[in-house]
């Protein structure tokens, strides 16, 4: 990590007259990208940031990055303020007690000074000597002031299942709106291993409060696995160099591309590689295709890894798309460079953002000679191409018969506008199946790239959601359930029955007394004990209120900690209701049906087991 010359750019200046907002989003046009929807408005912030994200001696932006070596070393950064003391990590396996250290690390510090006109010190350490597979624990900061304690696993020495999350650009309003898709992807993985951003993860380089709102965003879970992270456009905005904060707080392997002295600046811990339990992570930076010799060194590195490369499977993230998903959009150079090392090396997904919108597809070419059984309606061969975003900032997308992967023989297989996005991967040895949610909880698209010994690999679209994936829960596959809906206020029974009923806290004295509510009763009719693999059967869903012959709200089907559909009784008739379950994998799994209930009529739930078997 160095220090800048740079002089701080204020950003803040005293609140003024909100921006205007139409429907509750405020619209601007993007230069050659159609319409931008992004949440929220451009008015300052009524308190001066510095007042919220001053540096402390107290550490905080917890963050740990991968080495080359994961399996037996580790990177972790902090932030702090000047008055603290020389940075240190204490470091002992986890146990069942009081966690005591073993061995202390010193790190090294970065000072400059923000944009926000304070000073803050940037303390990094790796730890080396680690036993492959273990479970640390580990706090950061100068032998009189510490973090609480965190835990990491190095990776394993052998190929073993484990999952990631990967998230699109987050860019603007993070505390706002991108908080919430980090930690909903979180939930549904709260042991996975590493976390990707692709690029923007804001939107002002060095702007000391857009940094402070991204690490909040994520919390202490940066702590906890891997960030793997590619520089974005407005990591260099309005720049011309790489946001001063990423190399200060991110320690990334110094194994990218070298030829020259200006080249391995240029790249230094934006452009690297690192291997996990079988994978082969590859960041690149596409920021510069106008630069003949940079562009031309990082691809011959590209190559190289790639040729080089060690794992069953391999993952690339950048940010610019070889195959944009946004109206108006085209990154030719980077295709033409880039797309035939992906196809001849046969990568397995290339995760992208900048298009803040979602699409998914693949090489029309990919699409023949499939095994028999296979289709091209939902299957091909060779790399997964896919773009996503995390924030709220939307662009419009190209026609769905004429966009720029129609025009460059690819096959946009999904695509999705308007729509907060995370994606979990979960890799075992002979599958990677990718999920991705919108942050409301629904499944919008889903894939499995299957690999044989001889590494033949099949991509197949699959629909129905996974109940878990390795990283679900610490010891064991499956995901940990969902509380249970509750009315506000109300008390907690301690043995609930199966269709418990609560009533509201006794009001406050002098508080005008409530009606009482009616009692509700949800069944659920034919609903068959074994259910074939793949087949999606219907439920009858029957709401019972005794006294009223059509009850309000909604009804919500959640299986395994899911929620699959959502529906208004008001269109049902004496309410009664049909729903489909998704098509289930083989195995056990659990059918809850959540009924909502009105100011008159209490909530119910009631849960069953259905059984999936061939």
């Amino acid at each position: 990590m160095t220090s800048s010359d740079r002089q701080p750019r204020s950003r803040w200046r005293a609140p003024k007259r909100p921006a205007i907002v139409v429907g509750g989003l405020a619209l601007a046009i993007a230069a050659g990208a159609g319409i931008v929807y992004a949440a929220g408005g451009l008015a300052p912030p009524a308190v001066d940031p510095k007042t919220v994200h001053a540096p402390l001696v107290v550490p905080d932006r917890i963050v740990l990055t991968p080495t080359e070596d994961p399996s037996t070393s580790q990177s972790v950064t902090w932030r702090t303020s000047t008055a603290a003391g020389p940075p240190q990590v204490q470091l002992t396996l986890a146990g069942t007690g009081v966690a005591k250290q073993t061995s202390t690390v010193a790190g090294t510090s970065t000072t400059f000074t923000t944009d926000l006109g304070y000073d803050v010190r940037q303390h990094s350490a790796t730890l080396t000597g680690l036993t492959p597979g273990a479970t640390y624990l580990y706090r950061v900061g100068d032998d009189t002031t510490w973090s609480e304690w965190l835990e990491f696993q190095t990776a394993s020495a052998e190929p073993e299942p484990f999952s990631f999350i990967m998230q699109g650009d987050a860019q603007n309003d993070i505390k706002s709106y991108v908080s919430r898709t980090f930690r909903a992807a979180y939930e549904a993985r709260p042991y996975a291993k590493a976390v990707l951003h692709a690029g923007d993860l804001i939107d002002t380089d060095d702007s000391e409060a857009e940094w402070g709102e991204w690490f909040g965003a994520a919390g202490w879970s940066n702590g906890s696995m891997n960030v793997i992270a590619a520089a974005g456009n407005h990591e260099y905005y309005p720049g011309p160099e790489l946001a001063e904060h990423w190399g200060a707080q991110f320690e990334y392997p110094r194994n990218g591309p070298e030829t020259t002295s200006r080249i391995a600046q240029l790249y230094s811990e934006n452009v690297y590689y690192t291997d996990y339990q079988g994978v082969r992570f590859i960041a690149l930076n596409s920021n510069f295709p106008g630069d003949p010799e940079a562009f031309a060194a990082q691809t011959a590195w590209l190559e190289e890894v790639l040729k080089n490369n060690p794992s069953r499977w391999t993952v690339v993230t950048f940010h610019h798309p070889v195959f944009s998903v946004s109206s108006g959009r085209n990154n030719a150079a980077i295709r033409d460079a880039w797309l035939p090392l992906f196809e001849k090396y046969d990568v397995d997904l290339v995760a992208q953002g900048h298009d803040h919108a979602y699409g998914r597809g693949n090489l029309v070419a990919n699409e023949s000679g499939l095994p028999p059984g296979a289709s091209a309606e939902k299957s091909n061969k060779g790399p997964v191409y896919l773009v996503s975003v995390a924030g709220p900032k939307y662009y419009v997308l190209d026609p769905a018969d004429d966009n720029n992967w129609t025009r460059n023989g690819a096959h946009l297989r999904t695509s999705l506008a308007n729509t907060q996005l995370y994606q979990l991967v979960d890799v075992t040895d002979d599958e990677m199946h990718i999920e991705s949610w919108n942050v409301s909880g629904q499944l919008v698209d889903a894939f499995t790239i299957a690999k044989d010994a001889d590494g033949t690999k099949l991509v197949t679209t699959d629909d129905a959601p996974r109940a878990s994936g390795p990283g679900s829960t610490r010891d064991a596959i499956g995901r940990p359930d969902l509380p249970e809906a509750a009315v506000p206020q109300a008390d907690p029974t301690e043995n609930p029955t199966e269709n418990p009923t609560v009533s509201p806290p006794a009001p406050h004295p002098g508080t005008p007394a409530l009606p009482a509510q009616a009692v509700a009763k949800v069944k659920l009719k034919k609903l068959p004990k074994r259910v074939r693999p793949g087949v999606r059967a219907k439920v009858r869903v029957v709401v019972d209120v005794p006294g009223v012959a059509t009850p309000g709200a909604s009804v919500t089907l959640v299986v395994d900690g899911r929620t699959v559909k959502v529906k208004q009784l008001r269109d049902a008739a004496d309410g009664r209701l049909t729903l489909r379950l998704p098509r289930l994998s083989v195995g056990k799994h659990k059918v809850r049906v959540i009924y909502a209930g009105t100011p008159a009529v209490a909530a119910a739930t009631v849960t069953k087991t259905v059984v999936s078997k061939r």
